[in-house]
């Protein structure tokens, strides 16, 4: 019998709620194809909505992912379950395991068709994280705004509209949407909409499963280890393995 692929779901706020939202909705794409663990930040804010809650999510994915790997058998990929993937880089710098974010994933989905489009979440701040995310990745040419729908209701049929009508503004074909708060609304929000709205967690969670059942292992220059403190056991011993810290000083 095949043993089946493992996948770790890690939430960077600290909101048990939102990190059974996701898991519910990676479940309902995947099906029963993988073994599924989750993690919550276990400190940090309820919602981010700051460079500072940012900075603070970066921190608590590590030492989540670190409690994650000590207590259970490595998973195949990691999906960094925030539309902003606080940490993203610094977890596939201390991890020899695919880390896809909702945002990256996203945008280079929506950037593969011909096009401009523009995004949209809630969350001030996400706006500047997703137009510098575009820059970084080379697609900031074919983005053509980023709107955040703080202002609105929850209403599918309000959002839809305003969305519809600041893409035509834009000369944009489509909408991407992310935000694992929106997940709930977006079918509806896709399907009132008369411009095409893309999920950006559907094509992390796709880009996910591709990479659990075919592990593209990215080869890294060596880095050089320096004394870490402060940080959890489980945080330093994973910092440690990866080579980017050095074990501390045993005492005399």
């Amino acid at each position: 019998m095949e043993t089946r692929r493992r996948l770790l779901i890690v939430n960077p706020n600290t909101s048990t709620t939102i990190t059974g939202t996701i898991a519910a909705r990676v479940r309902l794409q995947l099906g029963d194809r993988f073994t599924l663990r989750t993690a919550t930040a276990a400190f940090g804010f309820g919602y981010i909505d700051s460079r500072a809650g940012i900075a603070v999510a970066g921190h608590a994915v590590l030492d989540a992912v670190a409690r994650a790997l000590a207590e259970g058998d490595p998973p195949d990929a990691i999906l960094l379950a925030c539309f902003g993937d606080p940490g993203l880089d610094a977890l596939a710098e201390a991890c020899d395991i695919p880390v896809v974010g909702f945002a990256e994933a996203g945008l280079r989905a929506a950037a593969a068709l011909p096009g401009p489009f523009i995004a949209a979440t809630r969350g001030g701040v996400w706006r500047e994280v997703i137009l510098e995310l575009a820059q970084k990745l080379g697609i900031a040419d074919q983005l053509a705004g980023v709107e955040t729908i703080d202002h609105l209701t929850d209403d599918p049929m309000q959002i839809a509209a305003f969305l519809a009508t600041r893409a035509r503004e834009a000369g944009a074909g489509r909408v991407l949407m992310g935000g694992a708060g929106l997940i709930p609304r977006l079918d509806a929000i896709a399907a009132a909409s008369d411009v095409p709205v893309l999920d950006a967690h559907r094509a992390a969670i796709d880009k996910l499963a591709r990479c659990a059942e075919a592990p593209d292992r990215v080869q890294r220059p060596p880095p050089v280890a320096v004394q870490v403190g402060g940080v959890s056991s489980p945080l330093e011993r994973l910092l440690v393995r990866s080579g980017l810290a050095s074990p501390a000083a045993t005492p005399d």
